[in-house]
């Protein structure tokens, strides 16, 4: 893992873009819901904490071709959201508690059944 670790931060450090993704939900040892271990996980690597959020909503919609849609907080995106208690650009682990999740607008259960 720590291998793993470095060749990222290297991969980071010459300019390679990198999206957060997860394969949430393919068997039982990654259930849904793990991406914001991915996010975490880019900052261990000595990614910046606002780059490692990007990977995950601007930087992700660009490279899936929504950018002109979603991806950042702007007039005329979808108001999607995750708001968190605590400051994830000072402490990257804020992302694990989660407040609230806004998807088109409107706030979502983001765990359905609790």
């Amino acid at each position: 893992m720590e291998d793993r670790l470095a060749q990222v931060g290297d991969l980071y450090r010459v300019g390679v873009t990198l999206i957060s993704g997860a394969d949430s939900g393919i068997n039982p040892v990654k259930p849904h819901g793990i991406l914001p271990q991915a996010v975490i996980e880019l900052a261990a690597c000595d990614v910046t904490a606002t780059t490692a959020l990007a990977s995950a909503t601007s930087l992700a919609a660009r490279a899936c071709g929504l950018a002109d849609r979603t991806g950042r907080l702007r007039a005329g995106l979808d108001a999607d959201l995750l708001i968190v208690n605590g400051d994830p650009a000072a402490d990257i682990t804020a992302i694990r508690n989660v407040r609230t999740v806004v998807c088109r607008g409107q706030a979502v259960n983001p765990r359905p059944g609790t």
